[in-house]
Parts: C-alpha cells; sequence; structure tokens
C-alpha cells in the first residue's frame, strides 16, 4: 500500500525587505474569473500560461497531460483522497518557477499529476491550486470585485489579530474553522473549489441531526472527483435544513439547505463568499469573514436542489444519485432534460449544469431509458 503523501512546496521567493533592515508589507492584486461554480486565476509556469483552478480545499495539481509541456518532473507517487472520498493513486512531481501575480513566485512547486478530465477541458485549466501554493501569505478573496489580494508578510493595514478566528491547516494547508452549525461547533473545511453553501459530514451530521430537518433520503453520488467516475462509490445521501449556521464573526444563515456526504469532513463552499470577504492569514493561522452586512440570510430558496443528479458516464449521461420518491434510479440513461435534446451532445457536466440553470420554476421533467426507443418521462423537482 503507498503511503498517503504531504505535499510541500520548497524554494520559495517572497521579496519584501526594504532599506534600513525593516520589513516591508507587500501587496498584490490577481483577478479571478467565476466559471460553472470554480475560481479560475492565470497562472505562468516556466514562463508559460496556465490556467489553474483555486481550490483552497484541495492539493496542488497538474493534468497529466500538459506535465511535459510545463516541463514537470514526476519522481514519485502518492494517495490523494477526492470529494468522494475515495483513495486514489497518482505520480507526485515538480514544476520550476510557478507564478501567480507579480508577489507570488515558487521556483520549485510540488503538484500531484493528475488524469485529465472532460469537466477540465470544457473549463480550459490544466490543473488546481491549493492552498500550500499561498501558505507564506495573507489571502484575501472578494468574489464581488473577482480579485484575489495577497499581502505579505503581514495582513493589510487595519486589520488585528484578535479580530481573527483560529483555524487547523492540517497536512495539506486546508483551512478548517470552527463554524455553529445547528447548535453546535463544528470544524468546517473552507473549499473554494466546492460549489454550493453546505455539505455535511456523516459524523458531524450525526451530531446536529437532532436540530435538523430531514428532507429526503437517497442514494448515488452527486460530484466527480480528480480519479474521475469510476472511483466514485455510491452510498446513502440525505438532504436536510439546518435550522441555523453562524459564520466566524457572527454572521447568521437560517433554514440553510445541505446534502449529507458519504464522507468525514464537513465543508463550507465558495457560495459563503456571495456574502462577504474571506480572509485567510495561513502563516498565522487564523480566519476572517467580513460580511457585506449583519443581517440574518434566510437560505430557503437559495438552498435547493435538484433530486437527481445526472453527469457524464462513458460517453453518455447517467443518473448518479436520487433523493425521494422518483420514477428513475441510478444509473439509467439520460435522454432530455426538459425539451433539451442529450442523445449527441458532447458528455460534458458543463452542459447539464446550463441546462438545469435555465429551467424556471421548481419542477421539469427527464427522458429516461436504457435504448433510445423505450423511453419514459420522468418529473424532476427541486427540493
Amino acid at each position: 500500500m503507498k503511503k498517503i503523501q504531504k505535499l510541500l512546496l520548497c524554494g520559495g521567493l517572497l521579496s519584501g525587505y526594504a532599506a534600513c533592515g525593516q520589513v516591508q508589507r507587500k501587496t498584490d492584486t490577481v483577478p479571478f474569473e467565476v466559471a460553472h461554480g470554480k475560481f479560475i486565476i492565470e497562472a505562468t509556469i516556466n514562463g508559460k500560461p496556465a490556467r489553474l483552478i483555486m481550490d483552497t480545499g484541495g492539493v496542488t495539481t497538474l493534468t497529466s497531460d500538459t506535465a511535459s509541456y510545463y516541463g514537470a518532473t514526476v519522481s514519485g507517487a502518492g494517495t490523494f483522497a477526492d470529494v468522494n472520498n475515495a483513495r486514489l493513486s497518482f505520480g507526485t512531481g515538480a514544476v520550476d518557477h510557478l507564478r501567480i501575480g507579480n508577489l507570488l513566485v515558487w521556483e520549485s512547486a510540488n503538484m500531484a499529476i493528475v488524469p485529465n478530465n472532460g469537466f477540465f477541458r470544457s473549463l480550459g485549466v490544466v490543473g488546481t491550486v491549493g492552498g500550500e501554493i499561498f501558505q507564506a501569505v495573507c489571502l484575501t478573496i472578494d468574489k464581488r470585485s473577482r480579485r484575489l489580494t495577497i499581502t505579505y508578510p503581514y495582513r493589510p493595514k487595519g486589520i488585528s489579530r484578535s479580530s481573527g478566528t483560529p483555524m487547523a491547516l492540517g497536512p495539506y494547508v486546508q483551512p478548517r474553522v470552527p463554524m455553529t452549525v445547528g447548535g453546535r461547533s463544528v470544524s468546517v473545511l473552507f473549499d473554494t473549489g466546492m460549489s454550493g453553501f453546505l455539505a455535511l459530514g456523516q459524523q458531524d451530521y450525526a451530531a446536529v441531526k437532532p436540530s435538523t430537518e430531514l428532507r429526503q433520503a437517497g442514494y448515488g453520488f452527486m460530484h466527480v472527483g480528480i480519479g474521475g467516475i469510476k472511483s466514485a462509490r455510491k452510498d446513502s445521501l440525505y438532504k436536510v435544513s439546518v435550522p441555523a449556521m453562524i459564520a466566524p464573526g457572527g454572521k447568521e444563515f437560517r433554514n440553510v439547505g445541505a446534502v449529507v456526504l458519504p464522507q468525514p469532513q464537513t465543508i463550507v463552499g465558495q457560495d459563503l463568499l456571495s456574502y462577504g470577504r474571506v480572509m485567510l492569514d495561513y502563516p498565522r493561522g487564523l480566519f476572517y469573514f467580513f460580511p457585506y452586512d449583519d443581517e440574518p440570510v434566510d437560505m430557503e430558496a437559495s438552498s435547493k436542489i435538484w433530486n437527481v443528479k445526472i453527469l457524464p458516464v462513458g460517453g453518455h449521461f447517467e443518473i448518479t444519485a436520487t433523493l425521494g420518491a422518483c420514477d428513475f434510479q441510478t444509473g439509467e440513461r439520460v435522454w432530455n432534460i426538459n425539451g433539451a435534446d442529450l442523445a449527441a451532445a458532447a458528455p460534458s457536466e458543463l452542459r447539464i449544469n446550463e441546462i438545469f440553470a435555465s429551467i424556471p420554476g421548481d419542477t421539469a421533467w427527464i427522458l429516461v431509458g436504457s435504448d433510445e426507443k423505450q423511453l419514459r418521462k420522468a418529473p424532476i423537482r427541486k427540493l
């Protein structure tokens, strides 16, 4: 069995020293794009442009089909867990001169070398950058302005250490911070790589279950991990409503819909950034949330999800998860969603996202069946 390896960066260059031996605060801003629930930044590797997904909850990766182009050296192997909690073995290597903006430069950056997938190809990205890339700086993420603010070696002026919430970084420099969920303190992973607001881990759900309302039970898997469809494990799913969640600083979110996933870690995704800026002071292990206002937010409508998950599988589209009673089951092929024909569509998760985003209201229908000549029309709904 391969040992689970920790990715470490080395050879970082962060110039921040002025004359007279005093340390001077340096600041840089880096724009990012928001596309299909992912934050995409423009970087360079070995002087070549590279579009990368910023994933605070993941590891730094490069797709295997671009490794040679960027001069990556593969030196070993490691085992990593993806969003479906699958343990996957990938090559590990390093690239020279990874640059993000004008301030953040790593002369040598270690990466996991992972297979390319349709989602990455559709977004035009070649990998991800995890928290270890930012471990020497303070990182402020502002979704409204679509920019990252990088400061080194200190926080931006006017922000005190005492107003931050201690965060644990773990082996992959992934920010875990306590938040109040259903009246209990829960260690939450802040993950810009996850679309949506809240996903409950099984262990935490067991603790907060008495205070939640079960909306629907289901079965299957909800996401494509870095290992693809084959690594995903079908398991029990639950859609629940959490009466209150309180973020660091006191911002309250009410009636938060969440899916309980077959993994131990509770995750708050990038939708938190719709309600305020987040600053991660990596060197000092502090988390800051600056809400745009102090009013409680009712999440009842915004956290609704469809009772079916449809993903590309083996060149076509299949149902990979269901919630509640419905006239379809996991593994069935989907040919049409509310009038949008999938028979000749490229097997892209982005296409499914676009179709669902365009549906008005909370009800629709799909055509399912093993054969195009024997299809049935089944209703779907948001819950």
